[in-house]
């Protein structure tokens, strides 16, 4: 089993930043606030790749192109379907070859157009994001920010929040969108005697307390997030752990 990461804050410190993530105490408020910038949505490399397309075919043509190519897999799709349940006693030898070989090619088909979908799909979407809606130019709209994550734990809420930051190279309008995220969120109730209840900061014995309830994320793995502090110097201390989820 994974021993628990610990973010230690010394006493009269209330910021800590580990493994990407920083993590601020407001004690008065009894607030945490947990934040991390994500990448960009889109890489300077897709960037170019999706200017450079554009230039060349525009972008009414990129978006007809995904549209067709997402009704050719479906097409492909349902044709193998078709080729799958067909009775193959009904054909002799020789044509029961040639509807395994529309098997395969339909198959082949499927691939093909899935990965055209993809392909012209992420371009489209890339011109509909960098369209302002100020000047009525594509490609203008871009992040001049990385994207920000924020969770914020209180007493008796807990919110993640996505910022996003943009702005028009063209016009320079700027856009800042702040978005709730989905979370799968409860408490659990905090441990009344520790185990381990010595502060590290000052030696104290009997020191340290679980301060307020457990935070408890359902995602692929539980995340728990624990809260400690030191009654005698205000060592603070929290502790993350995740474990597989058992559906019950």
């Amino acid at each position: 089993m994974a021993k628990d990461k610990r973010i230690r804050f010394p006493s009269g410190s209330y910021q800590a930043f580990y493994e990407g993530i920083h993590y601020k105490i407001d004690p008065e408020n009894d607030v945490v606030e947990m934040t991390q910038n994500l990448n960009p949505r889109y890489s300077p490399e897709s960037m170019e790749e999706a200017f450079n397309l554009v230039n060349k075919l525009g972008v009414e043509e990129i978006q007809k192109r995904a549209r067709l190519f997402s009704k050719l897999f479906i097409l492909s799709i349902l044709l193998f379907l078709i080729l799958m349940f067909f009775p193959a006693h009904f054909f002799a030898k020789s044509e029961s070859f040639l509807l395994s070989a529309g098997r395969f090619l339909t198959i082949v088909s499927e691939i093909v157009f899935l990965y055209m979908f993809g392909y012209y799909r992420a371009i489209a979407n890339y011109c509909t994001d960098s369209y302002c809606e100020k000047c009525g130019k594509y490609l203008v709209f871009e992040e001049f920010q990385a994207p920000l994550v924020t969770e914020e734990s209180k007493i008796d809420a807990y919110t993640k929040t996505l910022t996003q930051y943009w702005h028009c190279i063209n016009c320079g309008y700027e856009d800042i969108k702040v978005e709730p995220q989905p979370i799968d969120h409860y408490h659990e109730k905090r441990q009344g005697n520790l185990k381990e209840d010595t502060c590290e900061e000052c030696g104290e014995e009997h020191a340290i307390e679980e301060y307020r309830n457990t935070d408890v994320l359902n995602y692929i793995l539980k995340k728990k997030i624990r809260y400690f502090k030191c009654r005698n110097c205000g060592y603070h201390e929290i502790r993350l752990s995740k474990r597989f989820r058992i559906i019950k």
